[in-house]
């Protein structure tokens, strides 16, 4: 089950479906409204977990952006401890999703605004325009283990304690990754 915060998070694990587990996954997105707050990714995805009940579903993940979303963090926090058979996660990227592709595409992001993040994907985008909500190339997907490593070396340059709260440019994505190899083995193996 997929609480995402808009068209972009939809795409793109759209995209990491098709082309990195060819289709393997059964995603089951929340309905709710694009640009969605956290709050609303949260009632989303209770009100979704008890309607498909814990054999329904290998887990729960939240997809969002920081940038507005730090009013709701003590819900999201209260939500990932609440006692669950269903396991559950939450990706967050500082300030947007825009961040973690950028880490496809090059060894660090540099930006702390949506905007700037945005720039600094179009700019460094590969193949044709980025455009937000558009379809996810498969050569973004390809390197996927790249990115992930950046995130994770970046991370390590990054304060002991450090979150995707913090100011720094941040992607959990990589937990998701993680989790979802574990559920499935890439296409390559």
């Amino acid at each position: 089950i997929l609480a995402v915060e808009g068209a972009t998070e939809r795409e793109y694990l759209k995209a990491l479906n098709q082309w990195r587990y060819r289709g393997a996954f059964a995603f089951d997105f929340c309905r709710n409204r694009d640009k969605s707050s956290l709050k609303n990714l949260i009632v989303s995805i209770k009100r979704k977990a008890d309607d498909v009940g814990r054999y329904g579903a290998a887990g729960a993940w939240i997809v969002c952006d920081v940038d507005q979303n730090i009013a709701h963090a003590k819900g999201l926090q209260e939500w990932l401890e609440e006692r669950s058979t269903l396991p559950r996660g939450v990706v967050l990227s500082n300030p947007c999703i825009e961040t973690w592709f950028v880490y496809h595409c090059a060894n660090t992001c540099s930006s702390q605004t949506a905007g700037s993040a945005l720039k600094e994907l179009q700019n460094k985008w590969k193949q044709g325009t980025y455009a937000k909500g558009m379809s996810i190339p498969e050569w973004l997907i390809d390197q996927t283990d790249e990115a992930c490593s950046r995130v994770q070396r970046r991370r390590l340059s990054f304060a002991e304690g450090a979150t995707a709260w913090d100011e720094a440019p941040w992607s959990d994505m990589p937990e998701l990754i993680v989790w979802l190899d574990r559920l499935r083995p890439r296409r390559s193996e």
